[in-house]
């Protein structure tokens, strides 16, 4: 990211870019309970001798990211050393990813069981789904058993647990989402780095020191999307990973700041995939230095080192950040783009009614860029709509 920029907006000292202003109308938050993502039964209907034991040990199964809709369950193991459930695509005619626990604990299973998107006979054959599974640990018979289905009769997948990457939607407002987080002076949680961390509840934590990761959220996902809703003021940090499906929201327009703490030696915000901000506004105000990353505001270079082809050959990885009325600020002292990021296959970056500035005199160079990865069948690509270079 630190050399030439393929795709680039703007530089400091240019033209104004004129179109229309960004909208306010600060968004009002009513925070729902968290709901159960919305799903039929785990197995399609059409099944005519579905597996009894199947059906018994599995509350739910959802894939999403997905390229078809016709997925089966191949096999299923719940032995004392190792939980298995392999996923069948028919439209390939081959395993496609799976769910796995070693040394399982039926009497205390995770809340939820993630995708492995691989097969889990060849790990070179990368799928990208994305999904989960709920077991019935009550109904679980844990022995040495390995039982294999060979047809959609007895083990199809419900079609409606199963969502196309061109289902998604994206959140605009803080109506669409499932779950409200208040952040803020006086609120449980104070700082950009204890919301986020918050999130982690069961699953896999973000070392600050290493950009090159994505953290885990067991409950965020496309049918549960997160918000953490900042109070207006002044917030600081670095290297404070966003996990998928959870956005940045500023409660009221133009009252929001993040900027970089004191010393930082990295972006303020890896927002990796399936994330993004709204309503707030993001300034880069540490120079840049001999070690560390390069100190956007925000960053994201994390998925579009895992391009790896799927089954079919075909890039298979969707994923977007998305920024709607969201400013973004070269600071006075920054020395490099607010936004920085290597965007890959499938991959795109939105600006909707976003505004794009410099406070340094000094720096002349793009306000938000990206390089495509190498090696991929093509690249990502960037979306301005309804934005304006003020600087």
């Amino acid at each position: 990211m630190l050399g030439s920029s393929a795709l680039a907006l703007a530089a400091c000292g240019g033209d104004d870019s004129s179109g229309p202003p960004p909208t306010g109308g600060g968004p009002t938050p009513a925070p729902p309970p968290p709901p159960t993502p919305v799903t039929n039964d785990s197995f399609d209907s059409t099944a005519t001798t579905l597996d009894p034991y199947l059906a018994a040990i599995t509350n739910e199964l959802v894939l999403y990211n997905a390229k078809a809709r016709d997925y089966r369950v191949s096999l299923i193991e719940t032995d004392v050393d190792l939980m298995r459930v392999h996923i069948w695509d028919e439209q390939i005619g081959r395993e496609v990813a799976s769910f796995q626990i070693a040394n399982p604990d039926y009497g205390n299973l995770p809340e939820r069981v993630l995708l492995t998107p691989s097969n889990p006979l060849n790990s070179q054959q990368f799928s990208g789904l994305q999904g989960w599974l709920r077991l019935n640990s009550s109904a679980i018979e844990a022995d040495a058993r390995i039982i294999q289905f060979t047809g959609p009769q007895t083990s199809r997948i419900e079609r409606n647990n199963v969502t196309t990457r061109a289902e998604y939607t994206r959140p605009q407002s803080i109506d669409d989402f499932e779950e409200v987080i208040p952040v803020g002076p006086g609120r449980n949680l104070t700082t950009i780095r204890a919301a986020l961390e918050s999130l982690y509840d069961g699953g896999r934590l973000a070392d600050q020191s290493n950009p090159d990761q994505l953290p885990v959220c067991l409950r965020a996902n496309p049918f549960h999307r997160i918000a953490l809703v900042f109070d207006p003021g002044t917030y600081t940090g670095v290297s404070e990973h966003v996990p998928d499906w959870v956005y940045l929201v500023g409660r009221e327009p133009d009252s929001v700041v993040f900027e970089h703490a004191p010393g930082a030696t990295g972006p303020i915000i890896e927002g990796q995939a399936n994330t993004g901000a709204i309503d707030l506004t993001l300034r880069n105000t540490a120079p840049n230095g001999a070690s560390g990353t390069a100190r956007y505001a925000w960053h994201t270079d994390y998925v579009h080192g895992l391009q790896t082809p799927d089954s079919e050959g075909d890039i298979n990885r969707d994923y977007a950040v998305d920024f709607r009325r969201v400013k973004f600020i070269v600071g006075p002292t920054a020395q490099i783009q607010a936004f920085g990021s290597g965007i890959g296959v499938q991959a795109s970056a939105n600006f909707i009614e976003c505004e794009f500035d410099c406070e340094n005199i000094n720096y002349v160079g793009p306000l938000v860029a990206a390089n495509n990865s190498a090696g991929t069948i093509g690249g990502g690509r960037f979306t301005f709509a309804n934005c304006r270079d003020v600087s």
